[in-house]
């Protein structure tokens, strides 16, 4: 019997993007972009958190109003 063992992370940023299953997550967290291998399933989606994950890892992402990044702190690349 094989079971499968994932990393957990939690992030508290926001997503560039819409998360969509078979796409990769980009988020903004800690004024980083981090971008995730491609989504296997979306598990919960609220007004505050996203719990998410990808073939190696489950993401826990806190979303509140309180964590979204100054556009001003983006590359320029991402904002054009």
């Amino acid at each position: 019997m094989t079971f499968e063992i994932k990393k957990i992370w939690t992030l508290t940023g926001i997503p560039l993007r819409p998360l969509v299953v078979g796409s990769r997550a980009v988020i903004v967290h800690q004024g980083k972009i981090t971008r995730t291998a491609p989504i296997v399933a979306i598990h919960r989606r609220t007004a505050g958190e996203v719990h998410f994950e990808t073939l190696d890892t489950r993401y826990y992402l806190l979303t509140g109003s309180d964590f979204e990044p100054a556009m001003s702190s983006l590359p320029a690349a991402l904002a054009a």
